[in-house]
């Protein structure tokens, strides 16, 4: 189990690096075609839209035939189409690359929480799944730190394409080292498990919270990256590396405390650990436009980060025990198609107040949004347990 979580951790976190690198820089990018405050957030939302179409249903797909082929094909697809943003002509061109580059990344970290999950002992769900979850955190955090120095000495074009090759060596990793999964969701040798219907899925209350929460987490969060480095650059004055530090911060808060939150899930009571953390971190974000001090605005979003992990750790554990009778990937997919639909509407909601009330009118508008959802994460999730015991 260990040998496959180890070479699965490793191929998810380069994986992620190769994601976070696109994250300071492609706003700017966008920016250069003179796209307006709308257009930027439906690039950004692009990349979410084929994960909201998909996710679910490459998450059956793979509860049924297996996990190791869909990621393979996903980074393989990722690879190539990293490159193909220095080919982009116009912003929709971008807006299609983006497209199709979501649409390859749905069949990457899903499939792979729902491997981990698949070996996961029972009682241990919050530091397994969360020791993945750091890798991820830990990958992308370390990109935008990249992608800023890389754009800064170079050029996008050059970020572009260590996006891509890094993508590569993640499809290398996974090729040589992670054992293909045959029958892993099996109750026997002879009779497959039954999954259980989607419609029925999507009733059960803590799925709901579940969905709520990455939903409204996607949103906020999406459209902070996305405007953001816009606020920094146009009103501060600050440079794509500074950006990047920024941006990191809050990755590197989730890749240092997922594991030991994780820890805490097993242990504690995990409905009061999401409260705090889904209400706490929304609610930082009022700070931002307010601050002018590079590192004041690093220790806030290491303090935003810190508390999404807390709550993250807690519903990623129960998540991983709904999975168990509600098919791993399956979660995993509606886990992911919920952020993606918040980061494919949150950065063109965001773009719509920047152009209505000003580019720092977008961080508190964001608070609200995320305080609203911690209230249906809230009266859903009090409950979750009811939602194992009665799939």
């Amino acid at each position: 189990m260990w040998r496959t979580f180890a070479s699965l951790f490793i191929a998810v976190a380069v994986a992620m690096l190769g994601i976070g690198i696109i994250i300071p820089i492609l706003p700017l990018y966008a920016d250069t075609f003179g796209a307006s405050g709308v257009t930027i957030g439906f690039v950004f939302a692009s990349f979410s839209i084929s994960r909201a179409l998909l996710g679910p249903w490459i998450g059956r797909l793979s509860d049924r035939i297996g996990r190791k082929r869909i990621m393979l094909t996903g980074l393989g697809a990722f690879s190539l189409l990293s490159v193909l943003y220095v080919l982009a002509g116009s912003i929709w061109e971008l807006a299609a690359f983006r497209f199709l580059q979501g649409a390859a990344s749905v069949m990457v970290t899903p499939i792979a929480q729902a491997y981990v999950g698949d070996i996961t002992p029972k009682g241990r769900e919050g530091r397994t799944i969360n020791l993945l979850y750091a890798a991820m955190f830990f990958g992308v955090a370390l990109g935008p730190l990249l992608g800023g120095q890389v754009s800064a000495l170079w050029s996008y074009d050059a970020a572009f394409g260590v996006m891509g090759g890094l993508s590569f060596v993640a499809l290398l990793f996974v090729w040589r080292t992670v054992p293909t999964d045959h029958g892993v969701r099996r109750t026997s040798e002879k009779t497959e498990l039954e999954l259980v219907p989607l419609p029925r899925i999507l009733k059960r209350p803590a799925v709901k919270g579940i969905v709520a929460y990455f939903a409204t987490r996607g949103f906020w969060r999406q459209g902070f990256s996305a405007f953001y480095p816009l606020f920094a650059v146009s009103i501060i004055g600050w440079s794509e590396a500074e950006i990047g530090t920024i941006l990191s911060a809050y990755f590197f808060a989730g890749g240092l405390l997922q594991i030991p939150f994780g820890l805490l899930a097993d242990r504690f009571k995990r409905f009061p650990q999401v409260l705090i953390g889904s209400v706490g971190a929304p609610l930082l974000l009022i700070l931002v436009p307010f601050i002018r001090s590079t590192w004041e605005i690093v220790a806030v979003m290491f303090a935003m980060g810190a508390l999404s992990a807390l709550s993250r750790a807690s519903v990623l554990a129960i998540r991983t025990e709904l999975g168990r009778t509600h098919g791993m990937a399956t979660l995993a997919g509606l886990h992911g198609s919920s952020f993606a639909l918040g980061q494919m509407i949150g950065p063109m909601a965001f773009g719509a107040v920047s152009d209505a009330f000003g580019v720092g009118a977008v961080f508190p508008f964001g608070s609200v949004i995320g305080l609203l959802g911690s209230v249906l994460v809230v009266y859903w999730m009090r409950n979750w347990r009811t939602s194992i015991t009665n799939p």
